[in-house]
């Protein structure tokens, strides 16, 4: 690329390049950047008339990289990469601004979300939180696929695309409602067994993790219910209909108040440790001071506290 080429050459231009071929289409690009379709194309045209040559190879089906745009796609990673630490130099947190698309799982929904999108917005005030709460598994795929930034949830891959960095552990306990259940409130994990158990769907990673452990110890559960909510699944608990395994950090009220109760088994079920988890060729490096931010926040017991307030207690 000569001196002239580099004159008419843009951000702008460089970034719609960079997602179109990240994300395999103009589409994405645009949602990517929250721009209008022709606008991401009109700027990949001046792009291809400043380097003189065609990046994408049209006459395929699936979008694809030309020889110029595979020479290039490094460059425009390392470009934006660049532009955006000078931004962060110069203007501090004010230097990122819009939209942060990140997942969570229910639990962290349901207690310390709040807390950490406070202190996204102290540290980062121009920055827009869009948080999504699903599955891990749907949200690690997600981000694979670019569509998010940022995953806090359970399981991370073992790969060289991702970072994960660990975040507190939660601890889950076999729960029913009082006559449900063993009599005793410790019992042997094969007679938990014989009781209908109400777990959450395929897609979870608390469930994938406690069924995983108790294949290995050779217990299969006998389930009538899958849910992907915990606050639905400790009602059907509290309705008598099964078994079911929560947190206990969470449901402390209601194990208060009499309307679950704890069974102790052994051996226990494992502490399970959550991740925050970002890509790890990211050009921006916001998510992972997110991830940063989050570990700081990561309280799997705050909903407690904020119910007692409620109570006046």
């Amino acid at each position: 690329m000569g001196i002239d080429a580099m004159v008419g050459l843009t951000l702008k231009q460089v970034e719609a390049f960079y997602w179109i071929a990240e994300l395999g289409g103009v589409v994405g690009a645009a949602e990517r950047l929250n721009l209008a379709q022709s606008t991401i194309s009109k700027r990949i045209a001046e792009l291809e008339a400043t380097v003189g040559s065609a990046l994408f190879d049209r006459n395929s089906r699936k979008i694809s990289l030309t020889r110029s745009g595979e020479n290039l796609i490094e460059l425009a990673a390392e470009l934006l990469e660049l532009e955006a630490r000078m931004r962060q130099v110069a203007a501090g947190p004010l230097a990122f601004s819009g939209a942060f698309r990140f997942g969570v799982t229910e639990l962290v929904a349901l207690t310390w979300l709040p807390k950490l999108i406070v202190a996204m917005k102290e540290a980062y005030p121009a920055v827009i939180p869009e948080p999504e709460v699903e599955s891990s598994v749907v949200l690690l795929d997600k981000l694979a696929d670019r569509r998010l930034d940022l995953v806090i949830g359970l399981d991370p891959p073992a790969s060289a695309d991702f970072n994960a960095l660990p975040l507190d552990s939660v601890t889950l306990q076999w729960m029913s409602a009082p006559g449900v259940g063993p009599k005793a409130d410790e019992a042997a994990l094969e007679e938990i067994a014989r009781y209908p158990i109400l777990t959450q769907g395929e897609g979870s990673g608390l469930q994938k993790l406690v069924l995983d452990w108790l294949g290995v110890s050779g217990i299969k559960l006998n389930r009538v219910v899958k849910c992907n909510s915990l606050s639905v699944l400790s009602a059907l608990a509290v309705a008598g209909l099964g078994i079911t395994f929560l947190t206990e950090q969470y449901f402390r009220h209601e194990i208060e108040i009499g309307l679950l109760r704890t069974i102790r088994t052994s051996p226990a079920i494992p502490q399970i440790r959550y991740f925050a988890v970002t890509r790890a060729d990211a050009v921006d490096p916001l998510a992972g001071q997110i991830a940063r931010i989050a570990r700081e926040c990561c309280d799997f017991s705050l909903r407690g506290l904020s119910a007692r307030r409620v109570r006046g207690a």
